[in-house]
Formats: C-alpha cells, sequence, structure tokens
C-alpha cells in the first residue's frame, strides 16, 4: 500500500464519508498515518486537524506529514479530546473520526461525556462522528 496505512487504518479511511472540501478533526492522531490519508482525500480545498494528547505521537504526526503541512491541508496539535478548543481558523468540523481513543470507546465514562460535549461544540450543522468499534467504524450521535 502506496498510503503507508495498515489495512485496519485503511479500512477505517475507507469507510468515512469523505468528500472533497471536508474540514475533518482526527481524535488521537497517533503518527498521523490516517490523518495524512485524509488529508489526501478532502484535497486543497479541504483540511484535517490532527490531534493527539501525547506531545511524542504529535511530534510523529508533524515529522510524517510534513509536505500536507506545508501545503495547509493538515494541522497537528497536541490537545485531549475532553478539553478540546478550536482555536481561530479551526473548524467548525463536517467529519470527526477516533481510534483508539479512551474517552469514546467507553473506557472512561467521565472522561466520555466531557469529550462529547467538546465535539459538539465545533461539529458544524450536520456534521457526522465516528470511532472505532464498529464493523470498521460506528457513527456518534453528539448532539440531538
Amino acid at each position: 500500500m502506496g498510503s503507508g496505512l495498515s489495512a485496519r487504518l485503511a479500512a477505517v479511511v475507507d469507510a468515512l464519508p469523505i468528500e472533497a472540501g471536508m474540514r475533518v478533526l482526527e481524535i488521537g492522531c497517533g503518527p498521523g498515518a490516517a490523518a495524512r490519508e485524509v488529508a489526501r482525500r478532502v484535497g486543497a480545498k479541504g483540511s484535517v486537524l490532527a490531534i493527539d494528547r501525547s506531545a511524542t505521537a504529535v511530534a510523529q504526526a508533524e515529522a510524517a506529514c510534513a509536505a500536507e503541512i506545508a501545503a495547509g491541508w493538515l494541522r497537528v496539535r497536541q490537545a485531549a479530546v475532553e478539553e478540546f478548543e478550536a482555536a481561530e481558523g479551526e473548524g467548525p468540523f463536517d467529519l470527526v473520526f477516533a481510534v483508539r481513543v479512551g474517552a469514546l470507546d467507553g473506557r472512561y465514562p467521565e472522561a466520555g461525556r466531557r469529550a462529547l460535549e467538546r465535539i459538539a461544540a465545533v461539529l458544524a450543522p450536520g456534521g457526522r462522528v465516528f470511532v472505532d468499534g464498529g464493523d470498521p467504524l460506528r457513527e456518534l450521535v453528539v448532539r440531538e
């Protein structure tokens, strides 16, 4: 695979309803492989913000995604989803996704409640949220 994605991550990215020009938020980006592929798919009119609570992961993603960052398609920053706030020029997001994020997979219910509040605050009208745990994804409803 030229994209450098594992089979599992490729299945996740393929399952996302990505359209050119979308604004996408990836929560828990790790070394940035999925963010890089999503940035390629949304194209120059779209954008991806990839966040991770780990400074190490953010540094890895910045290195791996240097070309996409330089092109202005991708931004990476350190943030925990349960404390996330969009900065100037970020969002609202049309699509939010997360893979293996404890606050969103039920492992930490209180962090999960706060995370869903933070996501709802930055989601565009009609925006959609997907997490792993389905086949391969499941959609979360973050606002009624």
